[in-house]
């Protein structure tokens, strides 16, 4: 397990970049963080590009072991403490952030069936009204 230790490192700097909207937008990426974040995105099958572990997270157990089982599957790149805390805005970080590629593909919400849904949830309030 490689651990990047300096803040010049290239890596590092682009994460600290992805923090700027014109970035993200460049990259088609952006950065989540925290535990429940990630194993959402990977129950939501999110495309991840990279997993950022603090390594102090690592030794004292911080994120459960089933998480540590899925982000295996990932991309990780682990980082000192000091580094972590340069990449994060997070007063109390859990040690862990995910880089998730955007999906061009899907850049509209449908609405459609949650309007079908209410108009057919009126309808039915409106007949029972009738019938009582």
């Amino acid at each position: 397990m490689n651990i990047i230790t300096s803040k010049d490192n290239e890596f590092v700097k682009h994460v600290k970049k992805l923090k700027e909207k014109k970035y993200r937008d460049i990259c088609q990426s952006y950065i989540i963080e925290g535990i429940k974040l990630i194993n959402e995105s990977i129950n939501e099958n999110a495309n991840i590009k990279q997993i950022v572990i603090c390594e102090d997270c690592t030794k004292i157990d911080v994120i459960p072991k089933e998480l540590m089982y899925e982000i295996a599957k990932y991309e990780c790149v682990y980082v000192t403490k000091k580094i972590f805390d340069t990449l994060t805005d997070v007063v109390n970080p859990q040690g862990i952030l995910a880089i998730i590629e955007k999906d061009i593909n899907n850049n509209e919400i449908d609405y459609k069936s949650d309007i079908e849904r209410m108009q057919n949830l009126t309808y039915t309030t409106t007949n029972r009204k009738e019938h009582l």
